[in-house]
């Protein structure tokens, strides 16, 4: 199977539809497709964040919307894509607040120690 390095949305659609109908028997297709958006996204966009939980993280959230894909408002890819984006932008900008936490607090410290001895 020759790999792909782009999703077409007719084919995603259909997927999305027919996992709908039968979740099981067109799991492993919408997997694949989600994998490569996710991936691309990821990739394309280079967010400073681990790529293995980000991706997961993605996963979960693209599988729980799913009910909420409605063709008739809009592409697949361009409704998961933003879902996808936004949930990334979110994860770097918690990641990002925890670090500039975690440095205040360590240079709070090494302040308090200099000031001990």
């Amino acid at each position: 199977m020759e790999k792909k390095f782009y999703i077409d949305n007719k084919r995603f659609e259909e997927v999305i539809k027919l996992y709908q109908k039968d979740p099981k028997k067109n799991e492993d297709e919408l997997v694949r497709m989600f994998d490569l958006l996710i991936e691309n996204i990821i990739f394309s966009f280079n967010f400073k964040l681990d790529r293995d939980d980000a991706k997961q993280e993605c996963f979960l959230l693209v599988l729980k919307v799913l009910k909420n894909f409605d063709p008739n408002h809009g592409s697949a890819f361009n409704y998961f894509t933003t879902v996808i984006v936004n949930n990334l932008k979110l994860m770097f900008t918690k990641a990002k607040r925890y670090n500039q936490k975690i440095n205040a607090y360590t240079e709070r410290e090494k302040e308090k120690s200099k000031l001990d001895r």
